[in-house]
């Protein structure tokens, strides 16, 4: 975060799947947001285990916020990514946590 607001990112969102590690990990996004001085235009909790179908409304409301900046933490970024393709949607920088490191990710990628 403190890289992206040193580029000139001005707002950031969040989405968590509703878990306790992903919500202890996007719960840190309002302090970093106001120690790096930037907007948190919303700040959305999900589903376990969240498909397009419930993925989608979230990125379309993200959409009309247009946040420089998403943070993800959700378990699989499969949905997330599509859900973005459905809606046409990307912000300018994406961030994610725990699924980067799976074989899904880096073929959908």
């Amino acid at each position: 975060v403190e890289g992206l607001a040193g580029v000139g990112a001005k707002s950031i969102a969040t989405v968590w799947e509703n878990a306790s590690f992903t919500r202890g990990v996007c719960a840190a996004a309002p302090s970093l947001a106001e120690t790096h001085q930037l907007q948190l235009t919303s700040a959305q909790e999900v589903i376990n285990t969240p498909n397009i179908t419930v993925l989608e409304p979230v990125v379309q409301k993200l959409a009309e916020e247009d946040p420089d900046v998403v943070v993800t933490c959700v378990y699989d970024c499969v949905p997330w990514m599509k859900a973005m393709r459905n809606v046409n949607w990307s912000p300018k920088a994406q961030v994610f946590t725990v699924c980067v490191g799976l074989h899904d990710f880096t073929t959908e990628v």
